[in-house]
């Protein structure tokens, strides 16, 4: 019996040990037969935000030769006009910057994340809801963003000090109150110090980011910006719309009790730096620049004001990165034959984007988070919901990390041009041409034509 058994088990050894050594094989790293480089596109970030990443990554994938960070332009238009171009001749990068509303646009330009559906789990692990909301569709991801911006509110310590108040206003009602005791005007009642650039949007007295600014009252006041369906925008459907522009403008009204601004106000920006208004709202890369361009400047930063406290909604704007669809093959050396595929290419640029932006591909060099270190390159605030809990405790950019949590955007057809009808709307109430129903209603007008 003892003898069978024997048997038994050797006979079994033999017929599952190749199969042992199969399997084996099937778990081993498949080694890469080709080499290549990567090209990336970007707006606004310079190419040393990213040597050290880059070279970490060169060292854990030998077979990435070079990767090229290009700095188009620091214009948003330059840069979409330019790389538009390019990949319609099938001569632009690998890998793009990509606005968060840029998917209604420019999907057929980029390819998703391969085996998107095996991943969105992961995905919505790793980032805020509105990533979401603005980068998948069909559970097809098409970008992954290495932070996530929102507004918040700039406010100037000394002219708070001066008239005697001592923390930024929480909601829009507060902000209204304020307006008294940080508005100056002379004895013609020409306004010589403003509580807050708001009310308008193009020069003269142009509000930096005005159409933001509205579109985030809207969303405040529960307004659907667009029909998820169809696409089509829907604002003007909601009353509440309407009594968002109205507040928007009252500030750039005069006989209002808001009245703060004026046609002979300097541009919002240069009237914050210049000290002669005290609040502004604006995205936190301003916080970089006015600390560089104003030293001397006492300001800080604060959430945004909200119309409900216990249902806060903020404004997202950020850049995610994208794989272009089709680009010509070119090898790594002149002289050299293209060893590799298109697809190739592909799976390479989201393994390089999945590694700059997500936790679970870090796992390899734990020391080294990719994402971190570009966000203490550049002083953004996190996309990655364990990097807002870190920068929580970070009083620079708490105030734009934790925002992200409860941030909303929406779909535009083309985002440069949806901004210039929000803001020529604002124009229209502001001069007395249309009222704030009749301008919403010519504006989503425009919008949905874009569609069509």
């Amino acid at each position: 019996m003892k003898k069978s058994k024997k048997v038994f088990y050797t006979i079994a050894i033999l017929i599952l040990l190749p199969i042992v050594f199969v399997f084996s094989g099937c778990f081993k790293k498949k080694p890469q037969n080709y080499e290549l480089s990567l090209e990336v596109w970007g707006v606004f970030d310079d190419s040393d935000v990213f040597n050290e990443i880059n070279k970490q990554y060169r060292d854990l994938n030998p077979q990435i030769k070079r990767i090229e960070y290009k700095k188009i332009s620091n214009k948003v238009t330059d840069y979409e006009e330019e790389l538009t171009n390019a990949i319609a001749s099938s001569n632009g990068p690998d890998i793009i910057f990509f606005g968060n509303n840029w998917l209604s646009e420019h999907k057929d330009k980029v390819v998703a994340l391969p085996n998107s559906e095996t991943y969105i789990g992961e995905f919505r692990k790793n980032f805020v809801d509105v990533i979401e909301s603005d980068f998948v569709e069909n559970n097809q991801i098409y970008s992954m963003p290495l932070y996530c911006d929102t507004l918040a509110l700039f406010y100037n310590k000394d002219l708070f000090n001066q008239s005697g108040l001592t923390s930024p206003p929480a909601t829009w009602q507060e902000l209204l109150d304020y307006v008294d005791y940080l508005t100056l005007t002379d004895s013609n009642g020409n306004i010589q110090q403003s509580a807050i650039a708001l009310g308008r949007s193009k020069n003269p007295g142009g509000v930096n980011r005005s159409s933001d600014i509205l579109t985030l009252l809207m969303m405040q006041k529960e307004v659907e910006m667009y029909d998820k369906i169809s696409g089509r925008a829907t604002f003007n459907n909601n009353k509440k719309a309407s009594d968002a522009l109205n507040f928007y403008t009252q500030f750039a009204l005069a006989g209002s009790d808001a009245y703060t601004w004026n046609s002979i106000m300097d541009y919002s920006i240069d009237s914050f730096k210049a000290g002669k208004t005290a609040m502004m709202i604006n995205y936190s890369h301003w916080k970089n620049q006015l600390k560089e361009d104003s030293p001397k400047l006492n300001f800080t930063t604060a959430p945004v004001p909200q119309q409900n406290l216990n249902q806060k909604v903020n404004f997202s704007n950020y850049w995610g990165l994208a794989v272009v669809k089709n680009k010509q093959l070119e090898p790594l050396r002149s002289n050299d034959t293209i060893n590799y595929t298109q697809e190739d290419r592909i799976n390479e640029s989201w393994k390089y984007i999945k590694y700059l932006t997500t936790k679970s591909d870090n796992l390899s060099n734990l020391e080294f988070d990719p994402t971190e270190k570009y966000l203490e390159n550049t002083y953004k605030p996190a996309a990655r919901k364990d990097l807002i809990e870190k920068q929580k405790s970070d009083p620079y950019i708490k105030d734009f990390a934790i925002q992200a949590l409860t941030a909303k955007s929406w779909a535009q057809p083309e985002n440069l041009v949806v901004e210039e009808i929000l803001v020529e709307a604002i124009d229209e109430v502001v001069s007395g041409t249309k009222t704030s129903r009749d301008a919403l209603n010519s504006a989503a007008n425009r919008i949905n034509n874009l569609i069509q």
